[in-house]
């Protein structure tokens, strides 16, 4: 079983009806405990491809499997909790709650980890921040 596969993964955006592909079919898989670097030029569709792997977008076409589930048969509940158990983001940029202290930052995805309902969300998020 792959960690993750991607077979003919397409992403394409429509802005005033002009249609932009940013990825063109990219097939792979991904083993557990398997390291790989994503390189590319500024606009290349890196940050695209890695929204899609994160689980945070979705493809135009293609099939993308996460942890052997098809993602395309997936409920938005079923992919926060895909994403709160089994990836870590490092954005490029600051994606922050701007309301919220960092305290708050941290703790948020505390809270919604079932598995973690018995422990103090709290005193984790003290020892992380």
């Amino acid at each position: 079983m792959a960690f993750i596969e991607c077979r003919d993964l397409i992403k394409s955006y429509e802005n005033d009806g002009v249609e932009t592909s940013v990825l063109k079919g990219i097939s792979f898989s991904l083993q557990k405990g398997e390291f790989i670097s994503i390189m590319g030029p500024s606009g290349s569709g890196k940050s695209t491809f890695m929204h899609i792997l994160g689980l945070l977008d979705i493809p135009s076409g293609g099939e993308y499997y996460f942890l052997d589930k098809n993602t395309k048969d997936l409920s938005e509940n079923d992919l926060a909790y895909l994403r709160n158990q089994n990836i870590g983001f490092i954005f490029q940029s600051f994606n922050l709650l701007a309301r919220t202290s960092v305290f708050e930052n941290v703790e948020l995805p505390l809270l919604y980890n079932i598995y973690d309902k018995n422990k103090l969300c709290e005193e984790k998020a003290s020892f992380l921040s």
